[in-house]
């Protein structure tokens, strides 16, 4: 069983310790099968609620989707990234939305959805290297570069 078709497996658990769960993406080079032995692991998630439960930590409401990870992974948290679909840049989510693969779906068709949603055209993404290039020739000018 490879670290994906186990990842899914384990879901269930997941569930378990973070109820709240609506999706969870696996991002990065993992999901693209480019990982080497010093890779990290990335995920991204949607939650049903943005109020965290009583269990959970206030400044950081998915630290018990983060545990439950790394105690599935066998791995610390040091080596998990954790995005919030709700609050990440579009930009983030694109790439999310590209290159990953669904490991948990409370609903058959979320990731689908998200995709849909967050997916850019090659356009936007022209468009929106551009607005960066200028953001960063307009700082260079401020800085006399």
């Amino acid at each position: 069983m490879n670290e994906l078709e186990m990842l899914k497996a384990a879901s269930t658990r997941l569930t378990q310790d973070y109820p709240n769960l609506k999706l969870l993406i696996l991002f990065g080079s993992r999901a693209r099968g480019e990982e080497d032995p010093s890779s990290d692991w990335d995920f991204a998630f949607l939650s049903e609620h943005d109020r965290p439960p009583q269990s959970q930590l206030y400044w950081f409401p998915a630290s018990n989707l983060l545990n439950a990870l790394c105690k599935i992974l066998q791995v610390s948290d040091e080596t998990i990234d954790l995005v919030d679909l709700s609050t990440c840049s579009d930009i983030l989510a694109h790439f999310v939305a590209r290159d990953g693969q669904a490991i948990y779906e409370k609903m058959s068709g979320e990731f689908a959805q998200f995709q849909k949603q967050a997916l850019k055209t090659n356009a936007q993404l022209k468009q929106y290297r551009h607005a960066q290039r200028e953001k960063v020739l307009e700082t260079l000018k401020r800085w006399a570069l």
